[in-house]
């Protein structure tokens, strides 16, 4: 994943917050996405955002 990729990802979740997401819809929304899995954790292809969250 790139910076650019993960400045966008930022951006996305920070405007769905905004929005008035619920802690439930935005984790549904990013294992919908394949960016987390059922238990919440980063899938393999994410695993690197654990060094920046």
């Amino acid at each position: 994943m790139s910076e650019k990729d993960l400045k966008e990802l930022m951006n996305l979740v920070k405007q769905e917050l905004k929005n008035g997401v619920t802690k439930e819809e935005a984790l549904r929304s990013l294992v919908s996405a394949g960016i987390l899995d059922d238990e919440g954790h980063y899938t393999k292809t994410y695993k690197e955002l654990d060094t920046v969250s």
